[in-house]
């Protein structure tokens, strides 16, 4: 897997994990809502795969959640910037052998 890959499936993990916050949020009133947690594990290549599984209920999570959700904005950001500079280096890369 090459760098492009890798930072884009934690793109992928970082958009479900924005996903699974604002859930378990929303539905925190919810008597009959299932909580949801974001699990990951490193892919067979490089990378991260993810899995959203059921979470016990926390009457004090929504306020992890929350944090949870800006730290995937984080995360998925980082990933972004990673995927601009290999562009940037393949781009000059590319100039240099031209």
């Amino acid at each position: 897997m090459n760098v492009m890959e890798t930072a884009l499936s934690g793109m992928r993990a970082a958009q479900q994990g924005v996903q699974v916050a604002p859930h378990n949020v929303a539905n925190v009133a919810t008597p009959d809502a299932q909580r949801l947690q974001l699990q990951r594990s490193a892919a067979g290549q490089g990378g991260v795969d993810t899995t959203v599984v059921a979470a016990d209920q926390d009457p004090t999570a929504p306020l992890g959640d929350l944090l949870a959700a800006k730290a995937e904005v984080v995360a998925f950001a980082a990933n972004a910037a990673v995927i601009r500079r290999q562009d940037q280096m393949l781009g000059s890369l590319l100039d240099r052998e031209a």
